[in-house]
Protein backbone atom coordinates (compact mmCIF):
# COMPACT_ATOMS: atom_id res chain seq x y z
CA UNK A 1 0.00 0.00 0.00
CA UNK A 2 2.83 2.36 0.87
CA UNK A 3 4.56 1.81 -2.51
CA UNK A 4 1.26 2.50 -4.30
CA UNK A 5 0.93 5.79 -2.42
CA UNK A 6 4.48 6.73 -3.43
CA UNK A 7 3.68 6.01 -7.08
CA UNK A 8 0.56 8.17 -6.92
CA UNK A 9 2.53 10.98 -5.27
CA UNK A 10 5.12 10.74 -8.03
CA UNK A 11 2.52 10.77 -10.77
CA UNK A 12 0.83 13.84 -9.32
CA UNK A 13 3.87 15.79 -8.12
CA UNK A 14 6.30 15.48 -11.04
CA UNK A 15 6.12 17.37 -14.32
CA UNK A 16 4.85 15.28 -17.20
CA UNK A 17 8.02 16.00 -19.18
CA UNK A 18 10.37 14.91 -16.38
CA UNK A 19 12.91 12.50 -17.87
CA UNK A 20 14.42 11.27 -14.61
CA UNK A 21 12.89 10.91 -11.18
CA UNK A 22 15.14 10.80 -8.16
CA UNK A 23 14.67 9.39 -4.71
CA UNK A 24 17.04 10.33 -1.91
CA UNK A 25 17.26 10.59 1.84
CA UNK A 26 18.39 13.84 3.45
CA UNK A 27 20.59 14.24 6.52
CA UNK A 28 17.49 13.98 8.74
CA UNK A 29 16.46 10.64 7.27
CA UNK A 30 13.53 12.08 5.33
CA UNK A 31 12.84 10.47 1.95
CA UNK A 32 12.43 12.87 -1.00
CA UNK A 33 11.33 12.50 -4.59
CA UNK A 34 11.93 14.95 -7.40
CA UNK A 35 13.19 15.56 -10.90
CA UNK A 36 16.33 17.24 -9.50
CA UNK A 37 18.43 16.71 -6.38
CA UNK A 38 19.35 19.81 -4.32
CA UNK A 39 23.08 20.60 -4.28
CA UNK A 40 23.31 19.83 -0.54
CA UNK A 41 22.10 16.28 -1.20
CA UNK A 42 23.84 15.73 -4.54
CA UNK A 43 26.69 13.80 -2.91
CA UNK A 44 24.38 11.30 -1.22
CA UNK A 45 23.20 8.03 -2.72
CA UNK A 46 20.37 8.65 -5.21
CA UNK A 47 17.94 6.24 -6.85
CA UNK A 48 16.73 6.95 -10.37
CA UNK A 49 13.10 5.82 -10.71
CA UNK A 50 10.76 5.30 -13.60
CA UNK A 51 7.27 6.80 -13.42
CA UNK A 52 6.02 3.60 -11.82
CA UNK A 53 8.39 4.20 -8.89
CA UNK A 54 10.76 1.33 -9.77
CA UNK A 55 14.48 1.92 -9.31
CA UNK A 56 16.26 1.70 -12.66
CA UNK A 57 19.66 2.98 -11.55
CA UNK A 58 21.51 3.77 -8.32
CA UNK A 59 23.94 6.69 -8.18
CA UNK A 60 26.50 6.04 -5.48
CA UNK A 61 27.22 8.66 -2.88
CA UNK A 62 30.43 10.64 -3.21
CA UNK A 63 33.35 8.78 -1.68
CA UNK A 64 35.43 10.21 1.12
CA UNK A 65 39.13 11.00 0.69
CA UNK A 66 39.94 7.88 2.70
CA UNK A 67 37.79 5.72 0.44
CA UNK A 68 39.28 7.27 -2.70
CA UNK A 69 42.81 6.66 -1.37
CA UNK A 70 41.89 3.05 -0.55
CA UNK A 71 40.49 2.54 -4.06
CA UNK A 72 43.64 4.05 -5.58
CA UNK A 73 45.82 1.77 -3.43
CA UNK A 74 43.78 -1.27 -4.45
CA UNK A 75 44.05 -0.31 -8.12
CA UNK A 76 47.81 0.17 -7.80
CA UNK A 77 48.19 -3.22 -6.12
CA UNK A 78 46.11 -4.87 -8.83
CA UNK A 79 48.32 -3.27 -11.48
CA UNK A 80 51.46 -4.44 -9.69
CA UNK A 81 50.05 -7.97 -9.48
CA UNK A 82 49.12 -7.87 -13.17
CA UNK A 83 52.67 -6.75 -14.02
CA UNK A 84 54.14 -9.52 -11.86
CA UNK A 85 51.98 -12.12 -13.58
CA UNK A 86 52.92 -10.78 -17.00
CA UNK A 87 56.64 -10.83 -16.19
CA UNK A 88 56.31 -14.36 -14.81
CA UNK A 89 54.52 -15.50 -17.97
CA UNK A 90 57.29 -13.98 -20.10
CA UNK A 91 60.00 -15.68 -18.01
CA UNK A 92 58.12 -18.98 -18.21
CA UNK A 93 57.98 -18.75 -21.99
CA UNK A 94 61.70 -17.97 -22.21
CA UNK A 95 62.42 -20.94 -19.95
CA UNK A 96 60.39 -23.30 -22.13
CA UNK A 97 61.87 -21.87 -25.33
CA UNK A 98 65.45 -22.12 -24.03
CA UNK A 99 65.57 -25.62 -22.55
CA UNK A 100 64.29 -28.99 -23.67
CA UNK A 101 65.14 -30.90 -20.50
CA UNK A 102 66.31 -30.54 -16.91
CA UNK A 103 69.73 -31.86 -17.93
CA UNK A 104 70.25 -28.86 -20.20
CA UNK A 105 69.61 -26.53 -17.27
CA UNK A 106 72.03 -28.33 -14.93
CA UNK A 107 74.71 -28.54 -17.65
CA UNK A 108 74.57 -24.80 -18.30
CA UNK A 109 74.60 -24.12 -14.55
CA UNK A 110 77.70 -26.28 -14.09
CA UNK A 111 79.49 -24.62 -17.02
CA UNK A 112 78.89 -21.16 -15.60
CA UNK A 113 79.98 -22.18 -12.12
CA UNK A 114 83.13 -23.79 -13.50
CA UNK A 115 83.91 -20.66 -15.52
CA UNK A 116 83.74 -18.57 -12.36
CA UNK A 117 85.74 -21.22 -10.48
CA UNK A 118 88.52 -20.76 -13.04
CA UNK A 119 88.50 -17.01 -12.40
CA UNK A 120 88.58 -17.71 -8.66
CA UNK A 121 91.65 -19.89 -9.18
CA UNK A 122 93.46 -17.13 -11.08
CA UNK A 123 92.54 -14.57 -8.44
CA UNK A 124 93.74 -16.85 -5.66
CA UNK A 125 97.05 -17.34 -7.51
CA UNK A 126 97.60 -13.57 -7.75
CA UNK A 127 96.57 -13.16 -4.13
CA UNK A 128 99.03 -15.84 -2.97
CA UNK A 129 101.82 -14.09 -4.89
CA UNK A 130 100.89 -10.77 -3.34
CA UNK A 131 100.89 -12.29 0.15
CA UNK A 132 104.35 -13.75 -0.47
CA UNK A 133 105.52 -10.37 -1.68
CA UNK A 134 103.91 -8.72 1.35
CA UNK A 135 105.79 -11.04 3.71
CA UNK A 136 109.07 -10.05 2.02
CA UNK A 137 108.19 -6.37 2.25
CA UNK A 138 107.30 -6.75 5.91
CA UNK A 139 110.67 -8.34 6.65
CA UNK A 140 112.41 -5.58 4.69
CA UNK A 141 110.44 -2.88 6.53
CA UNK A 142 111.60 -4.25 9.89
CA UNK A 143 115.07 -2.86 9.06
CA UNK A 144 113.63 0.65 9.19
CA UNK A 145 111.68 2.83 11.57
CA UNK A 146 108.31 1.40 10.50
CA UNK A 147 105.80 1.77 11.91
CA UNK A 148 107.24 5.11 12.98
CA UNK A 149 108.58 5.33 16.53
CA UNK A 150 110.11 8.60 17.72
CA UNK A 151 112.45 6.75 20.09
CA UNK A 152 113.77 4.37 17.40
CA UNK A 153 117.36 4.60 16.16
CA UNK A 154 116.50 2.84 12.89
CA UNK A 155 116.61 4.82 9.62
CA UNK A 156 113.35 6.06 8.12
CA UNK A 157 111.49 3.89 5.66
CA UNK A 158 112.65 4.62 2.09
CA UNK A 159 110.00 6.29 -0.06
CA UNK A 160 110.10 3.65 -2.79
CA UNK A 161 109.65 0.88 -0.22
CA UNK A 162 106.74 2.74 1.37
CA UNK A 163 105.09 3.12 -2.05
CA UNK A 164 105.63 -0.58 -2.75
CA UNK A 165 104.00 -1.50 0.57
CA UNK A 166 100.97 0.72 -0.12
CA UNK A 167 100.62 -0.63 -3.67
CA UNK A 168 100.79 -4.23 -2.43
CA UNK A 169 98.27 -3.59 0.34
CA UNK A 170 95.83 -2.04 -2.15
CA UNK A 171 96.33 -4.86 -4.65
CA UNK A 172 95.68 -7.48 -1.95
CA UNK A 173 92.49 -5.68 -0.86
CA UNK A 174 91.32 -5.45 -4.49
CA UNK A 175 91.92 -9.14 -5.16
CA UNK A 176 90.22 -10.17 -1.91
CA UNK A 177 87.22 -8.05 -2.90
CA UNK A 178 87.20 -9.68 -6.35
CA UNK A 179 87.38 -13.11 -4.75
CA UNK A 180 84.40 -12.31 -2.53
CA UNK A 181 82.42 -10.98 -5.51
CA UNK A 182 83.16 -14.11 -7.58
CA UNK A 183 82.00 -16.37 -4.76
CA UNK A 184 78.85 -14.27 -4.44
CA UNK A 185 78.25 -14.67 -8.18
CA UNK A 186 78.57 -18.43 -7.83
CA UNK A 187 75.99 -18.46 -5.05
CA UNK A 188 73.63 -16.30 -7.09
CA UNK A 189 74.00 -18.56 -10.13
CA UNK A 190 73.26 -21.66 -8.06
CA UNK A 191 70.18 -20.00 -6.54
CA UNK A 192 68.91 -18.71 -9.90
CA UNK A 193 69.34 -22.04 -11.65
CA UNK A 194 67.69 -23.82 -8.75
CA UNK A 195 64.67 -21.53 -9.17
CA UNK A 196 64.72 -22.08 -12.94
CA UNK A 197 64.95 -25.83 -12.49
CA UNK A 198 62.06 -25.89 -10.03
CA UNK A 199 59.92 -23.68 -12.29
CA UNK A 200 60.79 -25.77 -15.36
CA UNK A 201 59.67 -28.94 -13.60
CA UNK A 202 56.41 -27.26 -12.62
CA UNK A 203 55.74 -26.00 -16.15
CA UNK A 204 56.54 -29.36 -17.73
CA UNK A 205 54.29 -31.17 -15.24
CA UNK A 206 51.55 -28.65 -16.01
CA UNK A 207 51.98 -29.27 -19.75
CA UNK A 208 51.83 -33.03 -19.28
CA UNK A 209 48.70 -32.75 -17.14
CA UNK A 210 47.01 -30.52 -19.73
CA UNK A 211 47.99 -32.95 -22.47
CA UNK A 212 46.64 -35.89 -20.51
CA UNK A 213 43.38 -34.05 -19.82
CA UNK A 214 43.04 -33.20 -23.51
CA UNK A 215 43.68 -36.82 -24.46
CA UNK A 216 41.13 -38.19 -22.01
CA UNK A 217 38.47 -35.77 -23.24
CA UNK A 218 39.02 -36.63 -26.90
CA UNK A 219 36.32 -38.88 -28.45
Amino acid sequence: MKSLVAVLILALALPVAAEEVYKWVDENGVVHYGDAVPPKDSKKERHVLNRQGVTVKVLDRAKTIEELNALAADAAEMERERSREQRQAERDQVLLDTYLSEDEITMLRDRRILAIEARIGVTRHYLDNLRTEWDQLEREAMKYNFPYDASSDLPPLPEDLAEHIVFTENAMAEHMSSLSELRSQQSQIRAQFERDLSRFRYLKAKEELASADAGSSSP
